[in-house]
């Protein structure tokens, strides 16, 4: 299973362009992909919806996709979006938003973020996907961020799927509403994979919730040290950082093959980060 993240900045790449094309050329071939800053309707361009446009250029994947700030659009019915998007291979059983704390930093602009979280069905291989993008300018704030998501990350097998009915035995008539098409009731698996922008390294103190977890960067597995790898170049205004990160569960550490950064990829100011687990 091949597993991608990737920070595309609406699209813009370093030679400026907005094109959408090339970041659908960057990630194809993952089994599963998880991006962040895709907007819909957020400003005057050719494909708007940038996640109806990505789900064009990648036929063949279910996708899902979650607000983090969703303001209005001006005409009725019409929402300007910017958020994270996860596409998969195969059927994406149940998806939740999740929104993330956030408070006003004096004299700077913030914004609210927020986790989408992804059930990949694939039988006794199923798992949960969580891609986020953290705050960039606090600490304090990623900390809290970090550990609000860990909670609803700890806590989501012991809840059960978006419908759960512990101990029914039998769908009655007219049940067909809250199974899924096979007959079955959504899962929560326990294997669970953690990605996306993380605006820190993989070290940061304020991400002692994730490593609480037991979830372990899956470049650190690939022998990265944590000074190593830059997922951010920078571009001479921020000092090159390695931002971008896959952590996996204890229940996916035994599936690990190899993870890398794709340090060629120039479709936006970040760089993808690439899993691949055994079947």
């Amino acid at each position: 299973m091949l597993m991608v993240t990737y920070n595309i900045q609406w699209g813009k790449g370093r030679d400026g362009r907005i094109d959408l094309a090339r970041i659908a050329r960057t990630v194809q071939g993952a089994d599963v992909i998880a991006l962040q800053e895709v907007e819909r309707n957020w400003r005057d361009q050719d494909h708007p919806d940038q996640a109806q446009h990505l789900a064009e250029l990648l036929p063949g994947y279910d996708w899902v996709y979650g607000a983090a700030v969703d303001l209005s659009g001006g005409a009725p019915g019409t929402r300007r979006q910017i958020g994270n998007m996860v596409l998969s291979r195969w059927p994406i059983e149940s998806c939740r938003t999740l929104p993330l704390p956030a408070w006003p930093v004096l004299g700077h602009v913030n914004d609210h973020q927020s986790a989408i979280e992804a059930v990949i069905g694939r039988g006794a291989s199923s798992l949960r996907i969580y891609n986020t993008h953290l705050n960039y300018m606090s600490d304090e704030q990623r900390a809290d961020q970090a550990a609000r998501l860990c909670a609803m990350v700890a806590e989501a097998p012991a809840c059960g799927g978006a419908v759960s009915a512990p101990g029914r035995q039998a769908l009655g008539p007219g049940d067909e509403w809250i199974v899924l098409t096979d007959g079955r009731f959504p899962e929560m698996p326990e294997a669970a994979v953690l990605l996306g922008d993380l605006n820190a390294g993989p070290a940061a103190p304020e991400f002692s919730a994730i490593r609480a977890l037991g979830f372990v960067d899956a470049l650190s597995l690939a022998g990265l040290g944590d000074d190593e790898g830059v997922t951010f170049p920078g571009g001479g205004i921020e000092p090159p950082q390695r931002l971008d990160h896959i952590f996996l569960n204890q229940h996916l550490l035994s599936r690990f093959r190899r993870a890398w950064i794709d340090e060629a990829a120039d479709g936006s100011d970040h760089q993808p980060v690439w899993l691949e687990l055994n079947e």
